[in-house]
């Protein structure tokens, strides 16, 4: 994962499964969405029954599974557990129960901020209404003006024009999420620099993994 990929903040990126690359690497399946100088990467990991992958603790993790179960020690992870490990955190491996898994990974370098360990079972958790109807939030991180969350989208729904303070990364986990930029079926990726400016919508429904407010200025 040493190849600088979509290094650019200050520019729009996108990753859709059409164009996605895939790469085999440790017995799993990676596709890199964003590889920066300073540390700070986005990837996702596809590992079959079986296959396992190792993290060290050279940056906090946040790790959101989307599809499969993952086992780490004793601990079994299910579709939609989201991890927040800090920096300096003990390695660990995370072994494919199921024959399809696929998990998302932002690997972020501490600028300061210090994250807590954290587990959410995202399926079990609750949701809060958002900021306009046929929106609701589920809340994953927050700190420091950098948040992450769950956002769900009903069909048809339509939000208002809006700026980015410290930029924008979704990952679309299901549905399709729309903007005037573009239309973003369910796995793609993309990230929006600072200040960036959209009119999202849905017209199909979608759930999306958002990080905001991450990106230096």
């Amino acid at each position: 994962m040493e190849q600088l990929v979509n290094e650019d903040i200050s520019h729009l990126a996108v990753v859709s499964p059409g164009n996605a690359k895939w790469i085999e690497e440790s017995g799993a399946r990676v596709c890199m969405l964003e590889s920066r100088a300073d540390g700070n990467e986005s990837f996702l990991i596809a590992l079959g029954r079986g296959g396992s992958w190792r993290f060290s603790s050279s940056g906090d993790l946040e790790i959101f599974l989307m599809s499969g179960t993952l086992l780490s020690g004793k601990t079994l992870f299910s579709k939609g557990s989201y991890l927040l490990i800090p920096q300096g955190a003990t390695p660990f491996v995370l072994n494919a129960v199921d024959d399809e898994v696929l998990f998302f990974v932002k690997k972020r370098i501490p600028e300061g901020l210090v994250r807590k360990p954290g587990l959410i079972e995202t399926e079990k958790a609750n949701w809060v209404p958002g900021l306009v109807s046929g929106l609701s939030v589920m809340p994953l991180f927050s700190s420091g003006g950098e948040n992450t969350a769950l956002v769900r989208w009903d069909p048809g729904t339509v939000f208002q024009p809006h700026r980015h303070f410290g930029g924008e990364e979704v990952l679309v986990v299901s549905g399709v999420f729309e903007d005037e930029h573009g239309r973003y079926p369910e796995g793609s990726w993309y990230r929006s620099p600072h200040l960036s400016r959209h009119n999202p919508f849905s017209v199909a429904g979608c759930t999306i993994f958002v990080k905001t407010g991450h990106m230096s200025q």
